[in-house]
């Protein structure tokens, strides 16, 4: 494994960890707590090492500066000790699931920054001839699977606030009250992450953009800008978009799980290899 390919399988780590987190996003009888503890681990030494998205930071300028100070905002307000979001306790993690905005808010830029930062790595390398194949591979299915999660669970918890927006409504007899102002910031907040995800994805197979289109007339039927079709209600294209994501999902995961941990692998066994020797040449 070439020293780009290096760089370029820790920052797909990081980014895999910094998705991951979306998982609290869903609503889940147990969450692993092992896997809690190694994405909190993972979340944070990226950038208190020496690592190759360390280095990129410190070479980064104002940006580099900016994006730090993110992920370090994002690691204490939802993995820090002190975090009311996720809180490992006696009968295991517990997840407050009032407060995914706060996760949306670090997750999407943070991991869109880095996804910049490796296709411009990979983009070089093209112009150097320099192979990072394997690597490029992980990328396009780690494209394809964080589009997946993102949807998911914010499409998730669009069905959820829309539904409890029109509850509150149906209890005050139609009127706005302030509990239904607030589920309908919240709901406008989901929306503006939806489209957030939308701009920035590079995907455009069919299959990826039938589920893009279905969830962009979902909200569109949501928010009064498209009518229902014909013999419709909510309930029904709620159910269909996402049973498209959930399936869209399923497929993209099989190719993901297929590549990335080969990928890390290789890695973990260069690494060893490289420590054997130097404990071969002190020795």
């Amino acid at each position: 494994m070439n020293q780009t390919s290096v760089v370029l399988t820790t920052l797909l780590h990081y980014n895999v960890a910094i998705r991951d987190t979306l998982e609290y996003c869903l609503k889940k009888d147990t969450y692993d707590e092992n896997l809690f503890k190694e994405k909190k681990r993972s979340v944070i030494v990226e950038v208190d090492e020496n690592t190759p998205l360390k280095n990129i930071l410190n070479n980064s300028g104002d940006n580099g500066a900016k994006l730090e100070k993110l992920i370090r905002e994002f690691y204490e307000e939802v993995y820090g000790d002190k975090s009311t979001i996720l809180n490992l306790a006696s009968d295991g993690l517990r997840v407050d699931h009032n407060q995914h905005m706060a996760i949306y808010k670090g997750v999407l830029p943070i991991h869109e920054n880095v996804n910049s930062m490796i296709v411009g790595i990979i983009n070089d390398a093209h112009k150097k001839e320099i192979d990072v194949a394997e690597a490029e591979k992980v990328e396009a299915a780690e494209e394809a699977m964080f589009r997946a999660v993102c949807y998911m669970t914010l499409v998730n918890d669009l069905c959820r606030l829309f539904n409890e927006y029109n509850q509150a409504r149906n209890e005050a007899k139609g009127e706005e009250t302030p509990a239904s102002r607030f589920i309908g910031n919240d709901i406008a907040e989901v929306i503006k992450n939806i489209g957030f995800v939308r701009q920035n994805a590079r995907l455009k197979d069919a299959v990826y953009k039938n589920m893009e289109d279905k969830i962009s007339n979902l909200v569109e039927y949501m928010t009064g800008r498209r009518d229902l079709p014909v013999g419709k209600k909510f309930p029904d294209v709620m159910n269909e978009t996402n049973e498209t994501i959930r399936l869209y999902v399923r497929d993209v995961e099989a190719t993901f799980r297929a590549v990335y941990p080969p990928l890390v692998q290789a890695l973990i066994d260069q690494t060893k290899a490289e420590q054997a020797k130097k404990e071969e040449a002190k020795a």
